[in-house]
């Protein structure tokens, strides 16, 4: 570098960061922290995109590093500084500017007439450094801009020989092409730049004063990714914009600031060939080196996407190997305009297609396909790969792209109207998709017997594969096992993918008629045709109802861990928003909950809730419900509990919820005479009893058991133990197999309760022993503390009884206790409770309606002396002194509704 170039004066704006002043800045508090609390390391990088915020970041951090009292050096790098030489002047002055008299020495070597090597400049300018007392972080600015020859060598001689008080922070939009050990550097990419939805929010509520539904505030921060620039570039359109929501639902890359940023700051920096590349690419949603080539003809494609990952052009990894890429949703919608504008993206597409096709990738092909609109090449493939892609769970990106196709189109090809029938069964239009599969069915069968081919084999196979879960959704479980019966002797030993279907609809079928005897033959069968197919999603499923079986069987940590190994395996194959994710988050809750371990899950069951489709029957909507409520309830919030459940039960009038009805109204009996409100839990009872004796005689083998443990406990409360134990041995004669164990643990509880109140303390104490430890040892623990309150007193006299085992239970004891204390319930009290008969109720109404006692007497056909009698008792019985005191204790609890 010439001499004349050396003594040219310094620009003092480099030295400086940029001015904000004037203007908000968006206080990026994690960010910052987790910077500065990197401030030992001998490098710190933050290396993103243009406009993720890298220069504003460096800027906050240089402020809060001054605040806690270090020197702090800055320069913003620019190319035409960046021959070695140049480079040390600059650097020496943004040093001198914090350290005053800093690089005297060095500016004698660089100003004199002899051109010394660059390590000779770099040892002078590091002993200099050795002489400063305190930290000192020299801040490198867009360093990407730096582009000598020899950059990287001097950057890693200095690193090397830097003392320990001196820390290099650089921002670049280049990946860091030196390698630095963990304990040396701290290095940030786009996915730590990114905004934070939180940070989004208060951007645009707080900097730019808009007032967004959260709903909008979501959308922004999904279209722009957590990119900055494109957040503060969207808000300035919007600002303009007449029509707001218009705008938001319009939002792309080809917006025209965005656009304009992308050109001016990105792209035209680019060489022709890259940005040729770019383009043609940017109609792929995923791409690889090989998918590239297809593409553009070109050989180059894996030095292409080398060349984006070094220079961060808003390309994103999917996988930890650097296969598979993405680009920025904004940026390919960018490219994709600059696409249209110089050529047709038809051809581009078919390319894909069939690339996709030929890599096993069918349902990617069919999207870029439809894409094209070449109909005919994706309906060709959906009949040659339809069935394997509804079999893999693969199905939901081709029927947002079928939206798109003609309606004309899609009356044409009955495979496209296979696939719009799943659209509706999704959207719950269960009638339509019915009568939309039966009319396919016909047609396939028709066009088999002009031309049999084996993909219309499939596909009708298919048709009534769908059928069958559209029958199961409704809970519809005897034309969904009809259908079942009726194509399972059709299906040949080589389509292992659809006996593995047709087998795991069965046993959901099975498993939610209460029949989990027949549900876990028909599992072993799916597990059997699984061994010769390839089918993720089936296993999935397959195992979802494995655990509600196993739950049934009363192993509640087997069930678990299946439950949890298959949410990590869904996570790694489908990503964390797959739509079965939902209906394994429902089932790993419930048997969460029976472990009193579901506080974990709890903030997940909401979204599990309404992400509702195929994969999720009512029965697993009931459960997850169920935990929601049950759990709010037994915190102490019983008020807000019960009403939520009992609307929930309000809206399950009608066919298709017969089932989930009747675990709801039993845990309601269960909740209200947890509150003393024992009238309402007997109506709810008595619903429960006539909505069973509506529902055709086996329909639902289990639930049965649900009425009999009501009535027990309402029994129990009501001071009636013989009657409780009827019920509950009537019931337990009929729950034989190995299959029935969760329910037996049930009633064997509550019926040694039954025992003990008649004191029959021998037998009660032996069937309460051995039933505690046989729940234990399953890893319930739900199941003692919702029923605390019946067995605490039943508890207690064991352990008088069998004082030696008292130190081992001690502590659960002690947890049944809280679990009354935080209801407010003393269970020896309640359980020394009066019980009212139904004539006390009757005249204790009409007390309530004003009647005299006359009156009342003429009216249940008794004498008006009976009536003082049994009003005697009443006051007694209630604790009260007047009749207006026996009226109010009465309607609190709950002993004035309906007969």
């Amino acid at each position: 570098m010439s001499t004349q170039a050396l003594r040219a004066p310094l620009l003092r704006t480099k030295l400086f960061p940029p001015d904000h002043r004037g203007r908000a800045l968006l206080p990026r508090q994690v960010l910052i922290d987790r910077l500065f609390n990197a401030r030992g390391r001998r490098v710190i990088v933050l290396s993103a995109p243009a406009g993720f915020g890298k220069s504003t970041a460096l800027s906050q951090l240089r402020e809060r590093l001054q605040a806690a009292g270090a020197k702090v050096a800055w320069l913003s790098c620019d190319e035409k500084d960046s021959e070695p030489p140049r480079m040390l002047q600059y650097v020496a002055a943004a040093i001198e500017d914090v350290c005053p008299g800093f690089g005297r020495h060095t500016g004698r070597l660089l100003q004199g007439d002899v051109s010394l090597p660059v390590e000779l400049l770099l040892e002078a300018f590091i002993g200099e450094l050795r002489r400063i007392n305190g930290e000192l972080y020299l801040v490198f600015d867009d360093f990407h801009r730096v582009s000598h020859t020899t950059v990287e060598t001097c950057i890693r001689y200095l690193i090397e020989r830097l003392p320990a008080n001196i820390h290099l922070i650089a921002s670049t939009r280049f990946s860091p092409r030196l390698s630095f050990e963990p304990h040396q550097a701290c290095v940030l990419n786009a996915e730590d730049l990114r905004l934070r939805p939180a940070e989004t929010e208060r951007y645009l509520r707080e900097l730019k004063r808009f007032d967004l539904q959260p709903g909008e505030v979501d959308l922004l921060h999904a279209r722009t990714e957590g990119w900055i620039t494109a957040l503060h570039l969207a808000s300035l359109a919007l600002a303009r914009h007449p029509d707001r929501g218009a705008f938001l639902a319009g939002l792309s890359g080809t917006e025209r600031n965005i656009a304009d940023y992308l050109v001016e700051d990105v792209l035209s920096q680019l060489p022709v060939p890259l940005q040729a590349f770019l383009e043609r690419t940017s109609v792929l949603d995923e791409f690889c080196a090989d998918l590239c080539n297809a593409l553009t003809g070109r050989d180059d494609g894996a030095e292409m996407l080398q060349r984006l990952q070094a220079e961060q052009l808003f390309i994103i990894p999917l996988d930890g190997q650097d296969e598979w890429f993405r680009y920025h949703h904004l940026f390919a919608e960018f490219l994709q305009g600059r696409l249209t504008r110089s050529l047709d993206s038809t051809p581009l597409l078919l390319a894909a297609a069939r690339w996709c096709e030929r890599h096993g990738q069918p349902e990617r092909g069919v999207k870029y396909a439809l894409r094209g609109r070449d109909y005919e090449v994706a309906a060709a493939m959906l009949e040659r790969h339809g069935a394997r892609i509804i079999a893999g769970n693969r199905v939901y990106g081709i029927l947002a792209v079928l939206k798109g196709v003609p309606a004309e189109v899609m009356q044409e090809r009955p495979v496209f109207q296979l696939f719009y029938a799943w659209q509706l069964a999704f959207e719950q239009k269960f009638a339509e998709a019915e009568a939309l599969i039966k009319d396919i069915g016909t047609r396939l069968s028709k066009d088999h017997a002009v031309a049999p081919r084996r993909g219309l084999v499939e596909l009708l196979a298919v048709a009534h594969l769908l059928k069958a879960l559209v029958l199961l959704y409704q809970d519809k479980l005897d034309g969904c096992l009809q259908v079942v019966a009726q194509w399972l002797p059709r299906v040949t030993l080589g389509q292992p993918v659809y006996r593995a279907s047709l087998y795991c609809i069965q046993a959901a079928a099975y498993a939610m008629r209460g029949a989990f005897c027949e549900a876990a033959t028909a599992i072993a069968m799916t597990r059997d045709s699984l061994k010769l197919a390839q089918s993720e999603y089936l296993d999935v499923i397959t195992s979802l109802v494995e655990a509600l079986i196993c739950k049934e069987r009363g192993d509640l940590v087997q069930a678990q861990a299946i439950v949890e190994a298959e949410r990590a395996r869904l996570v790694r194959l489908f990503g964390p928003h797959s739509p079965v994710s939902g209906p394994l988050v429902l089932v790993h809750a419930d048997l969460l909950y029976e472990r009193d371990r579901h506080q974990s899950v709890l903030a997940e069951l909401p979204e599990a809730l309404e992400g509702r489709d195929v994969a999720t029957p009512m029965e697993l909507i009931a459960r997850g419900r169920l935990v929601l409520d049950r759990a709010r309830f037994y915190r102490g919030e019983t008020g807000p509990a019960l009403a939520q459940l009992e609307a929930w039960l309000d809206g399950l009038q009608g066919p298709g919820n017969e089932r989930a009805f009747a675990l709801g109204t039993h845990f309601r009996v269960q909740l209200l005479l947890w509150v003393r409100r024992v009238g309402e839990a007997e109506r709810a009872c008595q619903q429960l009893q006539r909505h069973l004796a509506e529902l055709p005689a086996g329909r639902y083998q289990d639930v049965h058991a649900t009425l009999a443990l009501s009535e027990a406990r309402l029994a129990l409360v009501q001071g009636h133990p013989e009657r409780a134990q009827l019920s509950l041995e009537e019931c337990l004669a009929r729950q034989t197999s190995e299959y029935q164990r969760d329910r037996r643990l049930r009633m064997s509880l509550l019926l040694a309760v039954a025992y003990w109140r008649q004191g029959r303390e021998e037998k009660a104490f032996g069937l309460f022993r051995a039933t505690l430890e046989e729940a234990w040892g399953g890893g319930y623990r739900r199941l003692l503390l919702d029923d605390a309150l019946w067995l605490l007193p039943l508890w207690s006299a064991w352990m008088r009884h069998a004082a030696h085992l008292a130190p081992a239970w001690a502590g659960f004891v002690e947890r049944l206790r809280e679990q009354c204390r935080t209801l407010a319930v003393d269970p020896e009290a309640f359980d020394d409770a009066p019980a009212f008969t139904p004539k006390e109720r009757t005249i204790l109404r009409l007390v309530a309606a004003g009647l005299p006692n006359r009156e009342i007497a003429n009216t249940v056909h008794l004498s008006e002396a009976t009536i003082k009698w049994h009003l005697h008792k009443l006051f007694a019985k209630l604790g009260v002194r007047s009749r207006t005191q026996a009226v109010l204790e009465g309607k609190r609890l709950g002993l004035l509704g309906e007969g």
